[in-house]
């Protein structure tokens, strides 16, 4: 089932109910839900990139052999400090057989990679000129579209009233400036198993 999967990077409802063990009506039903993202050809006919029917099977617990697969997960880390930005960055991109890493360094560009890019974790700072983290946190996790993606919160004036606010605009896990990297690569796999459930 899976060497299907590594085999392509875009699949028709046939191919996809196939790699899911169900039935192409199945497959309909859940894309015109919302639950499947799907675009259409010129043709009229549905189509599935891989990364969203993989993100799809995971949610649902659809069995599918990672090895196989080679899904990297997608972390984009926003901070408009340089040197903590390029910090993370580096750190994150040592486990490159999971997780693909890209950068941005303000609220305006971090809304343009969640666009172009589709991170699934974000690592988004709260303190950053003209477009606050809280902003862009509440942006996107009001969009039906980018709702699940996972974000974590990185802020060096961690009071009670900063982490309060990070939560109400939705954030999954708020982390206090100097983060570890062990600690923070941790809260990403740990985020990404619930996420899983």
């Amino acid at each position: 089932m899976c060497a299907a999967l590594s085999e392509k990077d875009v699949f028709s409802t046939f191919e996809a109910a196939e790699i899911c063990n169900s039935s192409f009506m199945s497959i309909n039903r859940w894309i015109l839900s919302g639950e499947l993202k799907a675009y259409k050809t010129p043709g009229g006919h549905r189509r599935i990139p891989k990364e969203d029917l993989v993100k799809f099977m995971r949610r649902n617990n659809i069995p599918i052999t990672e090895k196989e697969c080679e899904y990297k997960w997608k972390i984009l880390v926003v901070d408009d400090d340089d040197q903590v930005r390029n910090s993370m960055v580096k750190n994150l991109s040592r486990f490159h057989n999971d997780f693909e890493v890209r950068s941005a360094d303000t609220g305006y560009e971090a809304g343009i990679m969640v666009s172009q890019f589709s991170p699934d974790v974000i690592i988004l700072d709260i303190m950053m000129p003209l477009l606050d983290g809280f902003r862009v946190c509440e942006s996107i996790k009001n969009n039906p579209d980018t709702q699940a993606t996972i974000i974590i919160m990185i802020t060096g004036y961690g009071t009670n009233e900063n982490i309060e606010k990070a939560y109400k605009c939705k954030a999954d896990k708020v982390l206090i400036k100097p983060v570890k990297s062990k600690t923070l690569v941790k809260e990403i796999r740990f985020l990404i198993k619930q996420f899983q459930k």
